[in-house]
């Protein structure tokens, strides 16, 4: 039997929303297990193509200025989470980029940070497409 596309999709759906279930959306904060004192926010999201179709393996890397950075890949929905810079870099001194073999990056989306408050995380979604 050939599944519809659109209930494929929606497989897809509920398998990112239970592998994001640590990563809230509206704005809520999203809380690692494992915070030490001394370590900055958490810096996560997913990587997706033009599409919206999650690329898994894709390197994404969070990177502070010219000085250090942190890689990981993403999981089998596309998610990934970096953590390991210290509470004193600012997030804004944070870019995060994504690559894959075969894409190229085309844009990355930062959830804004909440004014006033204590930064505990920060959420990135990166766009690659696909090239010829």
């Amino acid at each position: 039997m050939i599944l519809p596309f659109r209930f494929l999709r929606l497989l897809a759906c509920l398998a990112l929303a239970a592998a994001a279930s640590g990563a809230r959306a509206g704005g809520e904060a999203f809380e690692p297990d494992d915070h030490s004192t001394d370590e900055g926010p958490a810096y996560f999201g997913f990587v997706k193509d033009e599409r919206g179709v999650p690329v898994r393996d894709a390197k994404v890397s969070a990177s502070y200025k010219t000085s250090l950075t942190l890689v990981t890949r993403t999981n089998a929905t596309g998610g990934y989470k970096v953590r390991g810079f210290k509470k004193e870099i600012s997030p804004n001194d944070v870019t995060i980029t994504c690559a894959k073999e075969g894409y190229r990056q085309l844009r990355v989306f930062r959830r804004p940070l909440v004014k006033g408050r204590p930064v505990r995380s920060v959420e990135t979604e990166c766009r690659l497409q696909r090239v010829q």
